[in-house]
């Protein structure tokens, strides 16, 4: 069975906000599969560049529990910024040698994402999104407070 050792030690420096230490323990063709832009990220330094846009973005970034199945995990985890609380699931593979090399990322709720996505994708190369009432209510902006309660 493949260590975990750089797994624990990857989620670690991310909820110490340690990119870092965190890009010690990726692979150097690692690969993020983000939710708030299209294209994926490719290699240890863009990826690294993704985590310390995020991290310096966000108030906090708690893990919360790891699943395995062999050299697949998921990692369970909290977002927060502001009044925005983003319950997150990263499934992550890992190579033979134990380093990170693919997340593919899951976030919820929904106007908790695009709270977030509105302030990180400009970071990232990409453009602001905004929810919409779909209502056909003349395009008025969605209130995510509505939706939340």
């Amino acid at each position: 069975m493949i260590s975990t050792d750089h797994l624990d030690a990857y989620l670690k420096a991310m909820e110490e906000r340690d990119v870092a230490a965190a890009k010690i323990h990726m692979a150097d063709d690692v690969i993020i599969y983000s939710p708030l832009v299209p294209a994926p990220f490719k290699g240890k330094d863009q990826v690294a560049d993704v985590l310390a846009a995020l991290l310096s973005t966000v108030d906090s970034f708690e893990p919360k529990m790891l699943l395995r199945d062999n050299a697949d995990f998921v990692a369970v985890f909290t977002i927060r910024l502001g009044d925005h609380t983003i319950d997150g699931m990263d499934h992550m593979h890992i190579n033979e040698a134990g380093l990170v090399d693919s997340m593919t990322v899951a976030w919820r709720p929904l106007p908790s994402v695009v709270a977030v996505q509105q302030k990180l994708a400009p970071k990232l190369g990409g453009h602001a999104m905004k929810l919409v009432n779909a209502d056909l209510d003349h395009g008025r902006d969605f209130n995510p407070a509505q939706a939340e309660s």
